[in-house]
């Protein structure tokens, strides 16, 4: 399907800009028009065709056919009843972590909502996006909302009752793997690496075994079975790993985070 859509972001933060970008490169996209309080902090994107910036968010909403909503939490109420009288029939894309589809209801009843958590892999479109449609949305406005995700990225629609688990692993999981990385570079510099080396080396085996795995397919312990051999390096290292409790480690900041993802819900409810 062909579209020539009018889009605004509403929050300009880094998700907010780097969907804005994103959307400003399609062709499918006529016009982006993207809202901060303080607009004189977005002076990068005043230059990038077809971005439009305002400071309001009613005057935003009622020009575009959809609407992403880029904003923190705890100002998701106050923006969502700001725009309610130009949301009606339109499609709303909430990117606010933890917001029920049903509490954003309640505010746009007449609106067809849209739950979506990207990542920080955005800015560079490298995004993984789960999301989750309301039953209001026809075939048509599910090929718009997928049209807008893959201008910074993929996307993957999930049951809404995972996107608790979706926040914690993949729109936190860039924090986790950054500090992955920072360890690899600090073990690095231990072994008497250069730091620059060290960086290089740790981001690119990191990056091409996500490639190998994704354009393989192999399940994660076939590739470690691959390159563990009997008493050789790799299996001191599995050993030290273990010990550790590396991946009870993993596991148990994602469940931490799925939990604050729901205490975040419940605030906003309440």
């Amino acid at each position: 399907m062909d579209f020539t859509l009018i889009v605004a972001v509403l929050g300009a933060g880094k998700i907010g800009e780097a969907v804005a970008r994103g959307l400003a490169e399609s062709s499918s996209v006529s016009k982006v028009i993207i809202t901060k309080r303080n607009v004189a902090t977005l002076e990068d994107l005043k230059h990038v065709k077809k971005i439009e910036i305002l400071s309001d968010n009613k005057k935003a909403a009622q020009r575009a056919e959809i609407i992403l909503v880029a904003v923190k939490a705890a100002d998701g109420k106050h923006v969502l009843k700001e725009i309610s009288e130009f949301a009606a029939g339109k499609i709303v894309i909430s990117l606010m972590a933890a917001i029920s589809i049903k509490s954003i209801q309640t505010i746009l009843p007449e609106s067809k909502i849209v739950r979506a958590m990207p990542n920080i892999a955005a800015t560079i479109g490298e995004a993984i996006t789960a999301y989750s449609p309301d039953q209001k949305l026809t075939k048509e406005d599910l090929e718009k909302a997928k049209l807008v995700f893959g201008t910074f990225g993929d996307s993957l629609q999930v049951p809404e009752s995972l996107m608790d688990a979706v926040t914690a692993l993949s729109g936190s999981g860039p924090a986790y793997i950054a500090v992955m990385i920072e360890s690899l570079v600090s073990a690095g510099l231990k072994v008497g690496m250069p730091r620059d080396t060290a960086f290089k080396l740790a981001t690119k085996t990191l990056t091409g075994t996500a490639n190998l795995l994704s354009t393989k397919g192999m399940h994660p312990a076939e590739l470690r079975d691959s390159v563990t051999t009997p008493a050789g390096t790799t299996i001191a290292g599995l050993y030290e790993l273990e010990k550790g409790s590396f991946r009870t480690s993993i596991m148990n900041a994602v469940e931490a985070a799925t939990l604050a993802a729901q205490k975040v819900a419940q605030k906003f409810e309440d």
